[in-house]
């Protein structure tokens, strides 16, 4: 099981497309926040990346604005394209190891935006199914 929280301000990952051999889509704000985001995850899981079924819960914590609309972060940045920068940057590429060997191995995902004065990610990634 891996248990971390993210420190920094949660950036969403719109469509990231390959043009000619290029990434296009991925900003250094966006690029900066996965790297942040693999290197925590890494810290906590020392082995090879889980593979299986596999449990994600993410909550994402965003700063409160000075007068909220609403209670809760009904607002931009949309919930899923928050969570599609945290799965990207959980998922083992071929220059990159990652926390989990594929995002297509998650089975069940839960996540929330919640306003918190600490901006940030909280990160559990456990195996699904029976237990070992």
């Amino acid at each position: 099981m891996i248990h971390t929280f993210i420190p920094g301000t949660p950036v969403p990952q719109g469509s990231v497309n390959n043009y000619r051999g290029r990434i296009v889509g991925v900003t250094p704000k966006l690029r900066e926040w996965r790297l942040k985001i693999r290197a925590a995850t890494m810290a906590k899981h020392k082995g090879e990346p889980m593979d299986g079924p596999i449990t994600v819960s993410l909550v994402f914590q965003l700063a409160p604005p000075q007068r909220p609309r609403w209670p809760l972060p009904a607002v931009k940045p949309d919930l899923d394209k928050l969570i599609r920068a945290v799965m990207d940057s959980l998922s083992t590429t071929k220059q990159l190891r990652g926390a989990i060997t594929d995002d297509a191995r998650v089975v069940h995902i839960t996540a929330a935006k919640t306003y918190h004065g600490n901006p940030g990610v909280m990160v559990t990634i456990s195996k699904s199914g029976a237990p070992e």
